[in-house]
């Protein structure tokens, strides 16, 4: 049982598998195909124990893993689901939640035989239909990220509107991945773990310190994942329950661009910008036919960079509501994810941004790592624009989702369009990228960077089963 070019891929319906004809049929990726998870966990194993190309070995052990996180993300039944809705709309019927699963508002797969929701199916629901947001209307009251915005969009603004640095944030933080009992880790093995840090190549980020760590680590600021790197030896449960950990200090800046007052220049198409932001990458910046048809329908006739990526940023903003959303390794092509289910999170509807403005010839890049605001420590993902003549602009179409709160400011909803706020951790340039010093196996994210992954000599760890992490910012200066 060979498998070449094999991906263990989640659709919107389905499981979908992607492997390389054959002249028989191949039994695993039929069993993947109809959802059977049991049966094909079970060919995995058989075929591994005679296995010995490693090719094989490694495509093999991605997608016995990948299964792992299908039964993660989908762990919910259908009474769990249909309660938590209930709270909220006590008189749902069956027909209304056949509609949301026919839409895709609820997402489900069909593992060995029966229906699995997604473990946010119910929340979701109140995030993206309309309807059912009627019932729940304490999903838009105002936060206290609200606030920390409201008083830092103006301060970053009276900067000027050219770019320049403001606001300056210097934040202490702690990040840690603390392995768990799980049975994964046996004594011998060698623990390697990556913790994203800020990097210093990027204007806003600067004065970067590492104050206490758990033990030494390794950093190549060159990496497009930068982290720093552990590795142990397990020799007892002490070593194993002994949380890895980097303690930091850096500053963050907020910067906006006034792009009334910007003029750009004509592109440089053979420059190696131009020809590397505005090129296809699979597999989630891919100019398919959905993809050209929006991207001419959005920008029309529309020749200037800087109004159509305004144009871009405003159909997102208003068409795609936050969700929460499956892990990105589940899914072939995140774009097309989000227009096929008309929501997305801040890393699904960035990566729209950049394909539709790469598609429109916009150069556009990635860039992730966690937002630092006071209470609302998160994950977070967003973008960066290039105009000729201007330079690299930040873009965060998840925030500039519009609000009563942005529009408080004075700047409203068009600030982070070309704008971004002081508590962010950039550790990231791009999606999908090799850690320095290279894994051996899979991440259990194999699209971001920003919990942290580890590993030992024997396979990939599991966040939330075989360790946890927690970051925080322990003091803001």
């Amino acid at each position: 049982m060979k498998l070449r070019n094999f991906f263990a891929l989640v659709g919107a319906a389905a499981l979908v598998v992607s492997c390389a004809p054959k002249a028989a049929p191949d039994p695993l990726a039929e069993a993947l195909a109809a959802g059977e998870l049991t049966t094909a966990e079970q060919l995995i194993e058989e075929t591994l124990a005679t296995a010995t190309d490693e090719t094989e070995i490694a495509q093999l052990t991605w997608t016995r893993d990948s299964i792992k996180l299908v039964r993660r993300d989908f762990c919910r039944d259908s009474a769990y689901v249909v309660d938590y809705i209930k709270k909220y709309i006590p008189e749902l019927s069956v027909e209304q939640i056949e509609e949301w699963e026919a839409s895709g508002v609820i997402e489900y797969k069909v593992i060995d035989g029966k229906k699995c929701y997604f473990r946010n199916a119910g929340p979701n629901v109140f995030r993206v239909d309309e309807w059912a947001m009627e019932f729940k209307k304490e999903l838009s009251d105002e936060s206290s990220l609200d606030y920390v915005l409201l008083k830092q969009i103006p301060e970053i603004c009276a900067a000027g509107g050219n770019g320049e640095l403001a606001a300056p944030v210097r934040m202490k933080v702690r990040h840690s991945i603390t392995l768990k009992e799980s049975g994964a880790i046996v004594p011998g093995d060698t623990v390697r773990v990556w913790i994203p840090i800020p990097r210093m190549d990027v204007p806003r980020q600067k004065d970067f310190v590492a104050l206490e760590t758990s033990e030494n680590y390794y950093n190549d600021p060159t990496a497009l994942h930068n982290t720093a790197y552990f590795e142990r030896v397990i020799t007892s449960a002490e070593d194993a329950a002994k949380p890895f950990f980097i303690e930091y200090e850096y500053t963050s800046y907020g910067q906006w661009y006034d792009m009334t007052k910007m003029e750009t220049k004509p592109y440089d198409t053979e420059s190696a910008i131009y020809k590397e932001y505005t090129a296809e990458r699979f597999p989630h910046v891919v100019f398919s036919d959905r993809i050209k048809e929006l991207t001419a329908e959005v920008v029309g006739d529309e020749q200037d960079p800087i109004k159509k990526a305004s144009l871009i940023f405003d159909y997102i903003t208003a068409k795609y509501p936050w969700a929460s959303a499956v892990n990105y390794s589940l899914i072939p092509n995140i774009p097309e994810y989000v227009v096929a289910n008309s929501k997305g999170d801040c890393g699904q509807v960035g990566l729209l941004m950049i394909t539709m403005s790469r598609c429109a010839g916009i150069p556009a890049r990635w860039q992730s790592g966690l937002m630092f605001h006071p209470d609302n420590c998160n994950l977070h993902d967003w973008c960066e624009l290039y105009f000729e003549g201007i330079g690299w602009v930040p873009c965060d179409p998840s925030f500039g989702r519009p609000s009563p709160i942005l529009e408080a400011t004075g700047i409203g909803d068009k600030f982070f369009n070309t704008g971004i706020d002081s508590y962010r951790m950039i550790a990231n340039l791009d999606y999908t990228r090799d850690y320095s010093p290279k894994r051996r196996f899979g991440r259990c994210d194999t699209v971001d960077s920003q919990t942290g992954e580890a590993e030992t000599q024997r396979g990939m760890l599991f966040v939330g089963v075989d360790f946890s992490y927690s970051f925080r910012v322990l003091e803001y200066k």
